[in-house]
């Protein structure tokens, strides 16, 4: 589900290290904005340009199976605990919602929901090896990009790993449902192959970029072409300044 997602749209156009500046300013506005409304507006600006680039439904539901139950925890520790001025939104019995506290859980859940959600449009509409090379065009280690670019490949390459190991088991008469005895075992029968296949396949990646002059110095030519327009770098420059801007209002407030 954290693979990179093919489309047109600018969004996927867009040069990766402008999806990081922007998306990286995006996060850091987030935190900075005190009410929590900020983060409101700049959340749904992310789900708006995942919606345009065709991106929206996907990022909601990855998004629901972390964001449902952290709101949850936050609601209750926040809603219920957390009085503020002792000004009361909600009361049923001896259980009170409070104003201030609701707030709180409103703002801390939106922020966080932020970063779920710039990562994974980011992730989603970038391809790794775009990623790449942007990076090393801007004087990145390869070796750096390359552990950046593999530990985001590896949650979908388990996932497919996982899913044919599975079907073979299967196949060869494993029961992974039943009682959850029946189900620790089974999970333990697909781990052991899942995990020694990651170290074989990290071997075999390691040899394969070796014999290609992975660790070769000089200069190095792609196939691909990542191009860097005048709308990459209007669009990185007014993140920056936008960023600024809100830091430098954040202290002055900080200071009065």
């Amino acid at each position: 589900m954290l693979e990179y997602r093919p489309g047109n749209s600018l969004l996927h156009r867009l040069n990766p290290l402008t999806k990081i500046v922007v998306a990286g300013a995006v996060i850091v506005c987030g935190f900075l904005l005190p009410d929590f409304r900020g983060p409101l507006v700049l959340l749904i600006a992310v789900l708006a340009l995942a919606a345009v680039a065709g991106l929206l439904k996907r990022i909601l539901l990855m998004a629901a199976a972390v964001l449902i139950t952290l709101f949850i925890g936050v609601f209750v520790l926040q809603g219920l605990f957390h009085e503020g001025d002792g000004t009361a939104l909600l009361s049923v019995g001896p259980v009170t919602l409070w104003l201030d506290g609701f707030q709180r859980a409103l703002l801390i859940f939106f922020r966080i929901a932020i970063i779920v959600c710039a990562m994974l449009l980011f992730i989603l509409s970038t391809h790794p090896k775009d990623l790449v090379i942007a990076l090393n065009n801007r004087g990145v280690s390869p070796k750096l990009t390359y552990v950046l670019v593999a530990s985001l490949q590896f949650t979908p390459q388990m996932q497919r790993r996982a899913r044919a190991i599975t079907e073979a088991q299967q196949a060869r008469g494993l029961n992974v449902k039943g009682s959850w005895r029946r189900r620790i075992q089974a999970l333990i029968t697909i781990m052991v192959p899942l995990l020694v296949g990651a170290l074989i396949g990290a071997e075999t990646r390691a040899l394969a970029l070796e014999a290609r002059g992975f660790s070769r110095q000089g200069p190095r030519t792609y196939l691909r072409e990542v191009p860097d327009t005048t709308t990459d770098k209007v669009l990185r420059w007014a993140a920056l300044v936008v960023l600024a801007g809100v830091i430098i209002w954040r202290v002055i407030t900080w200071l009065n």
